[in-house]
């Protein structure tokens, strides 16, 4: 049966605004049931009426505070309740801040455990809905920033207690996402689940925005440099930048593609080196698992 996304169950991360609001927004008109699951309830509901208003389709909202393992074991719960199946995991929502090191609510190093640990988190929770009612496709939304970490993960400090780069950090975690993306695919390949993993560009968004509570008094010192020039990069609008992340979602003609990297034009480009080290995508996924045996226990 050719893949159609109309009726299509579908929940998205970070949906409440930037790409994830576009991606929710563009699949909602396309037929499908959207859920958006967002940390802040005003501005989920808020983007809910502006969703329902632009597609006149009836899109769901469901609290998810990625920072928080709780809140993500308890949104895939609720996903559950809600729906017998589960057809499309749109991994967007992530966070930016290289100024200092922060921590998430259960003491994580804040990109790692919100662009992959909650990530993580939740989809674990969701893969026997993933496979009530195959195919499924889970699309994780990373970056080209897994180049800022060209020396690989530090295994000896996932955390970053030590040595702290921010930017580097942030690449950590989206050298996770493609890590976490090409384990999925060889894990769930047979179970009629494809993960893939996309660059959606340089996209305008408020993806560096702290919660009130996040922010420092006073005046902030300056974050630190990029490693690379970043003054050259073109700024996409959240609807260009969502692009990759509908098409993964929606395309009948990517039917059985998985474990594959996309950039912004939806080229799949072959990762070379460390970036593909699928060995290094299994001992993260081992290391994953036992932080969640260890935070429940």
């Amino acid at each position: 049966m050719t893949w159609q996304i109309a009726g299509k169950v579908v929940l998205v991360t970070g949906g409440n605004a930037g790409i994830g609001k576009a991606t929710a927004t563009a699949l909602a008109a396309a037929g499908a049931r959207v859920t958006i699951a967002c940390r802040d309830a005003g501005r989920a509901r808020q983007a809910q009426r502006d969703i329902e208003r632009k597609t006149a389709i009836r899109v769901d909202v469901l609290a998810l505070d990625l920072a928080d393992l709780r809140s993500a074991r308890a949104a895939a719960e609720a996903i559950g309740v809600r729906h017998r199946a589960l057809h499309v995991l749109v991994n967007n929502a992530g966070v930016f801040s290289v100024d200092r090191r922060r921590e998430t609510v259960d003491g994580f190093e804040r990109h790692f455990g919100v662009n992959h640990l909650g990530h993580f988190a939740l989809t674990s929770g969701l893969l026997d809905l993933l496979g009530a009612e195959p195919p499924a496709r889970i699309v994780n939304v990373a970056s080209s920033g897994f180049e800022l970490c060209p020396k690989g993960l530090p295994w000896d400090d996932l955390q970053w207690t030590s040595r702290y780069n921010g930017w580097v950090a942030y690449g950590a975690s989206k050298l996770c996402n493609l890590y976490f993306t090409w384990e999925l695919a060889r894990r769930y390949a047979g179970a009629g689940i494809t993960a893939n993993v996309l660059h959606p560009g340089a996209v305008l968004t408020d993806l560096g925005r702290l919660r009130p509570e996040e922010r420092d008094p006073g005046v902030t010192p300056p974050a630190p440099k990029p490693p690379v020039d970043l003054s050259s990069l073109t700024m996409l609008t959240p609807e260009q930048g969502a692009r990759g992340s509908v098409w993964l979602s929606a395309a009948p003609e990517l039917a059985g593609v998985t474990g594959a990297y996309f950039d912004d034009v939806q080229r799949q480009v072959a990762l070379t080196g460390i970036a593909a080290d699928l060995d290094e995508a299994a001992r993260l996924w081992r290391v994953s698992e036992g932080l969640l045996t260890e935070l429940s226990s």
